[in-house]
């Protein structure tokens, strides 16, 4: 028996994980949700995808959107440095400095998203 090939590989998400991101840096935060919806179809709750649809929200100031989609990932696991990296970004782009420096704070030293941290709270 041949094996199946699943619907979509680990290939094709990093793929269309990277075209969402993408797709948000250029101001097309909707039709980057339709890939995410795609990969979350198929691998539902799938950290990586979740933290790109709340970043797809973030763009569009949606900030209560970025903490709705977040806070189920934070809850399976509070140390995800990427999870981490948006929530502390919306608070900052919400005006609400220390809550930032608290998701902030569960970053890893020397890691570059601490450094990148570190960067996004000097600029506010």
């Amino acid at each position: 028996m041949m094996p199946t090939n699943p619907l979509l590989d680990d290939q094709a998400v990093a793929l269309l994980l990277d075209m969402a991101n993408l797709a948000c840096h250029k101001g097309f935060p909707a039709q980057a949700r339709v890939m995410l919806d795609g990969v979350l179809s198929v691998r539902p709750n799938f950290a990586p995808a979740l933290i790109t649809l709340a970043y797809s929200h973030l763009v569009v100031d949606d900030f209560d959107q970025v903490f709705a989609i977040l806070t189920p990932v934070l809850e399976a696991n509070p140390d995800d440095a990427d999870a981490r990296i948006v929530e502390g970004m919306a608070f900052l782009l919400s005006g609400k400095n220390v809550e930032a420096q608290e998701s902030f704070a569960h970053l890893a030293e020397g890691s570059p998203q601490k450094q990148l941290a570190l960067e996004l709270a000097a600029a506010f």
